[in-house]
């Protein structure tokens, strides 16, 4: 019989989640060792699984990266009737979203270890725009002008990651300590401009 290696699928093993036990060793060991000094080879060594199968599962290096550490969002439940608040729905979106960020503080880390990485790293912050861009044409797409679409979310999405980033990275005074209340007061007018506004 011969020992070499067969070619194809990687082997499942029978009753662990793969998929989930490589995103948790991912996880850690991004936050352990950063992104550079960690190899597929060390993740599927501690995760106890071949580094074929953590390709077949995610690709690259990077596509692992954004798939540890990037949120998990219902972004259908977090933005349910939005049009239909007391405030703009600026006002309302960033509310929203401050809220999110606060309520849950694992996956909140997770998100700014990804947007530090991002900062230095052109084809995660591809993915990592990608990811923005859509929640926010998603969320926000009925409520827009027609003319200027584009523009229009990105220039929102500008404005929440410019909040995000003094908030939770810079820990700007004045931002970081506000809460979501006063932000959406503050920042909302703002997106409501984007979003409506003459040009």
């Amino acid at each position: 019989m011969s020992s070499a290696r067969r070619r194809g699928r990687p082997r499942l093993g029978p009753t662990v989640d793969n998929r989930e036990r490589i995103l948790t060793t991912a996880r850690e060991m991004f936050s352990e060792s950063g992104f550079e000094r960690t190899t597929m080879r060390a993740i599927g060594r501690r995760a106890g699984v071949d580094p074929a199968l953590i390709h077949h599962y995610f690709g690259t290096k990077n596509d692992l990266l954004v798939a540890a550490l990037r949120p998990e969002v219902d972004v259908s439940t977090v933005f349910a009737g939005i049009a239909e608040a007391d405030t703009s729905v600026g006002c309302e979106f960033v509310h929203r979203v401050v809220d999110l960020w606060e309520s849950d503080p694992q996956q909140r880390a997770r998100a700014v270890a990804l947007l530090r990485i991002a900062v230095t790293h052109e084809e995660i912050a591809d993915r990592l725009r990608e990811f923005f861009l859509g929640v926010a044409t998603g969320v926000l797409g009925q409520f827009v002008h027609a003319d200027q679409l584009e523009r229009r979310v990105a220039l929102v999405m500008s404005q929440m990651l410019g909040l995000v980033l003094a908030r939770y990275v810079m820990r700007v005074p004045g931002i970081a300590e506000a809460s979501a209340a006063e932000l959406s007061r503050w920042v909302g007018p703002t997106i409501d401009n984007y979003l409506f506004g003459e040009q």
